[in-house]
């Protein structure tokens, strides 16, 4: 307790901080009643505080007591925080190496299915074609990247499988008349052919040379038509165009009904390649002479479907159809209508198709009804 002149006139503590309390502190205490302050002694932290008593206190006779100073060491609760801090270093230290341990078992949990796809990619890589990727979930995002890879496996595979069923058709094509050139040509170097022979022999070097000619020629369209080099477009008269291609069909074969039905005063102009159209409309024309029994009807019909935006083409003919067999195949590639009587390279509604789709267009083949012939109906955009 503190007497009205700043002196301390009760004093109820031994501890050390009676050590300081001197007149300053004493007066610093005074000057802000009520207010906190941090003392220290003998390296031990107090906080100290001056109350207003206005009292009167009996030791040995009464002592007017003008305030008190309360006073708490705090070691006790700094080593609690000491200790507190420390807890939580350790279990903020334990709790991330935890939490770190924990992302890198769930990273290697996560990154297991693009080790496996890595794995099957070089395996695909080195040679092993049959290898595809687990698909696991679908629709995780490691899920979605091996549907797509496995998918350009696939693609991939069966462009490699055409391309060797393609170099195969194209040696097997190119073979017979190989051999039958070779074939002729050393029976005139060996004198072993009479001399009414040697026109013959040169006629039949002459035919198969020019097949293999119109054989590289279409090879040649296709591989123009699967890179997809521009077309040389401006509007065509479409009517005109299969008018002129009909009528040259009529003079290769005078014995057979070739009917062509256009609507009147309406000329279907569209934007195409001129070449490459009356080579598609040649094709299927000749598709049908050269496939069908002698005086089979065949139908040319042109049309524009009301509000559609195309212009349609179709060849139809008469007679037994297309073999349900065949259909799968027949667009592609050395596909033969009759495997026994090979006729022709195989190659026309090849590349009737391609012709087709590079004019954004469509292609298709369509029975009636079993046994009543065939359609090839083709789908041009339209100009208007």
């Amino acid at each position: 307790m503190v007497d009205t002149g700043g002196n301390v006139v009760v004093l109820r503590s031994r501890d050390a901080f009676v050590r300081v309390l001197d007149a300053a502190t004493i007066a610093r205490l005074r000057g802000a009643p009520g207010k906190i302050m941090r003392l220290e002694a003998a390296g031990t932290p107090y906080r100290a505080r001056y109350h207003r008593l206005n009292a009167t206190v009996d030791t040995e006779g009464a002592l007017p007591v003008e305030g008190v100073i309360v006073a708490l060491p705090l070691h006790n609760d700094e080593d609690a925080l000491d200790r507190l801090a420390r807890s939580e270093a350790i279990v903020t230290s334990v709790a991330l190496l935890a939490l770190v341990g924990l992302a890198l078992a769930v990273l290697h949990v996560g990154l297991r299915p693009l080790e496996t796809m890595a794995a099957t990619a070089t395996a695909i890589a080195q040679g092993d074609r049959t290898r595809r990727i687990p698909a696991g979930v679908p629709h995780t995002e490691t899920g979605r990247l091996a549907t797509a890879l496995n998918r350009a496996f696939d693609e991939q595979h069966q462009a490699e499988e055409r391309l060797r069923r393609f170099v195969a058709d194209v040696s097997h094509e190119l073979r017979t008349p190989l051999t039958t050139i070779n074939g002729w040509a050393e029976l005139y170097f060996h004198n072993d052919l009479p001399e009414p022979t040697v026109t013959t022999a040169m006629s039949r070097i002459a035919e198969e040379a020019a097949g293999m000619r119109n054989l590289v020629e279409e090879l040649l369209l296709l591989a123009r038509l699967d890179r997809q080099r521009p077309l040389e477009t401006a509007p065509l008269r479409l009517v005109e165009l299969v008018e002129a291609i009909v009528d040259d069909a009529r003079l290769i074969d005078p014995d057979r009904p070739i009917t062509l039905s256009a609507p009147s005063g309406d000329p279907l102009v569209i934007t195409g390649d001129a070449e490459r159209l009356r080579r598609l409309v040649r094709n299927l024309l000749g598709n049908a002479l050269q496939h069908t029994p002698p005086g089979t009807a065949v139908r040319v019909t042109l049309f524009a479907p009301a509000k559609d935006g195309v212009v349609s083409l179709v060849v139809a003919v008469e007679g037994a159809g297309i073999d349900p067999g065949l259909r799968p195949h027949l667009f592609e590639r050395f596909s033969q209508g009759d495997p026994v009587r090979r006729q022709g390279s195989g190659l026309g509604l090849s590349i009737a198709r391609a012709i087709a789709e590079a004019h954004q267009g469509t292609i298709e083949l369509r029975s009636p009804a079993q046994g009543t012939g065939s359609e090839f109906v083709v789908t041009l955009p339209s100009m208007g």
